[in-house]
């Protein structure tokens, strides 16, 4: 159990109730969308009282982000890949985050969520690239700071780009978005990544 399961004077979390809860978060996106959703109607669906949600997530955009991301990002598409094995899972990934339904739904909500809360903005990209970008930064074998510092920016710039370009071609570029497409940002990214 983490710190977060055990708070002053109260019970250990409920795993269970957080599943249910963020399951029916990522139906009520596709069923009524980002400006319908509420706390309220997630208590009411999954059957759970609304300050129990209010004691897990402070707000509907942490609630979403927990339903559409995950408490924290999944490295096991990284396990045995090398530096263009990262940089392919990163294309890949961010397009197959971007493509899913309940991820479009969001989206357009949860730019302006994040736009208003910087704190909640800075989370989000520090939990979700951090860990991505220590594995870039162990692949390229930085050793010195210096060479940590380059390889955090260029991990960095990678899920900027990878991210920026999935979220334009599911919204944006629909009729270009193809699997050919994808291949080539992703040779585009590691041929960049190569030439430094």
């Amino acid at each position: 159990m983490t710190v977060d399961d055990h708070r002053a004077g109260g019970r250990p979390r409920d795993a269970s109730i957080d599943e249910k809860v963020l399951a029916v978060t990522r139906e009520l996106l596709l069923e009524v969308g980002w400006d319908q959703l509420s706390v309220r109607l997630v208590a009411a669906r999954a059957g759970v009282g609304r300050s129990s949600l209010n004691r897990r997530w402070a707000s509907k955009a942490d609630l979403v982000l927990a339903a559409i991301l995950g408490e924290a990002p999944d490295l096991s598409p990284f396990q045995g890949t090398d530096l263009h094995g990262w940089i392919e899972w990163v294309v890949r990934g961010s397009h197959e985050l971007f493509s899913r339904p309940d991820v479009h739904a969001a989206v357009p909500g949860l730019l302006l969520a994040l736009r208003a809360n910087d704190e909640l903005r800075k989370a989000v990209w520090t939990g979700f690239s951090g860990p991505a970008v220590q594995l870039f930064a162990a692949h390229r074998q930085a050793r010195t700071a210096a060479e940590r510092k380059r390889a955090d920016t260029e991990a960095r710039a990678v899920l900027a780009m990878a991210a920026g370009a999935a979220l334009f071609m599911t919204t944006v570029a629909v009729e270009d978005d193809s699997a050919a497409v994808r291949s080539r940002i992703a040779q585009l990214l590691t041929a960049a990544v190569d030439a430094t």
